[in-house]
């Protein structure tokens, strides 16, 4: 949005509708947190969402959650949690919005507003009054003539994208492929020999080629290569030296084709390779509602994967793709041939 557009969140209501606004996408069995700066506005400052944690791990995820709003800065935070099944959504969910609520306070942030939101309906945490938050929830707006949703086509702001059908992007191999793949990567790991760095990087070069001509065939045993030879950490940091030319850059949308199309040729934990590396081609060109996605999908694959947890932070941060791009890779950067 433009310095000159103000989105005006006043309610619960307005909190539910302006999300999928905020985050280019309609969420689903997601975690969204609005942090809001200090300030007499109340301006909104960093827009999280993460994946809805298991149960088990309500407390660990809302400690991370409240450290990644400690670290931009934040002093108040709105919270909206998706759930996709609707039965009991409001007391299952109970847990992770309290857990939420402890670990901001002992970092002095306060949590303004707190909602559940299924495919129908919405019920606020903060708000006991039936007479505006009644306790059977309130139906979802359906209609787009809204005060929040005319400010957001004025600013410019596109529909919002459905969350599950950029998922499905990074889908796994199913069915006929599914088997062929797995062939695959037990022919490729019995032929160790064939998982150097060069060749890797050489391969990745030919095909990232041929995607830019617009050519996105892979047979089975090379992308199984390519994969696996991701889990070099010298052939990761090279490939990801040479993306960021600019939004548009005709080699990072070839790029992040190839990682997309590795990625959903991939098992976890080898996919978190492909799908960190894709994550960091969308955001590069300016997509970071599919950069989010796909590192959130990197994590689940290997949530020890460093680069991932790395990326994820930048993601999440004030800083923009070039920038941490130049910190992270100066020398990758400095010597690149023209």
């Amino acid at each position: 949005m433009s310095p000159q557009s103000v989105l005006r969140v006043r309610s619960p209501a307005d909190l539910v509708e302006a999300v999928p606004y905020l985050i280019g996408v309609r969420p689903t069995d997601s975690v969204v947190l609005l942090g809001i700066l200090p300030g007499e506005r109340s301006r909104v400052g960093p827009v999280l969402r993460h994946d809805l944690p298991a149960p088990a791990d309500f407390e660990l995820a809302a400690g991370h959650f409240a450290r990644l709003l400690a670290r931009t800065g934040a002093r108040g935070v709105a919270v909206a949690m998706y759930a996709d099944a609707a039965e009991a959504a409001v007391e299952r969910l109970r847990p992770l919005h309290a857990a939420i609520a402890r670990a901001c306070a002992e970092r002095s942030i306060e949590v303004r507003e707190a909602v559940c939101v299924t495919a129908e309906r919405w019920w606020s945490y903060g708000c006991a009054d039936p007479r505006c938050c009644p306790p059977e929830g309130t139906p979802l707006r359906t209609d787009r003539s809204s005060a929040v949703a005319a400010t957001a086509v004025w600013a410019g702001l596109p529909e919002p994208a459905s969350l599950a059908d950029l998922v499905r992007r990074f889908r796994p191999p199913e069915y006929a492929l599914r088997e062929r793949m797995l062939r695959a990567y037990t022919s490729v790991r019995a032929d160790a020999a064939g998982l150097g760095a060069e060749r890797t990087l050489a391969a990745l070069a030919g095909h990232r080629a041929r995607f830019r001509a617009g050519d996105t065939t892979i047979e089975p045993e090379e992308a199984a290569r390519l994969v696996l030879g991701l889990a070099d950490a010298r052939v990761r940091d090279e490939v990801m030296g040479r993306h960021g030319e600019g939004p548009g850059d005709a080699d990072d949308l070839a790029s992040l084709a190839l990682w997309t199309a590795l990625a959903r040729r991939a098992f976890a934990p080898a996919s978190a390779p492909p799908l960190t590396l894709a994550a960091w081609a969308a955001w590069t060109v300016g997509d970071g509602v599919l950069a989010r996605v796909a590192i959130t999908r990197a994590l689940r694959a290997d949530p020890e994967y460093t680069m991932a947890r790395l990326l994820h932070s930048a993601i999440n941060s004030p800083l923009s793709a070039a920038e941490v791009r130049r910190r992270i890779f100066r020398d990758a950067v400095t010597n690149r041939a023209p």
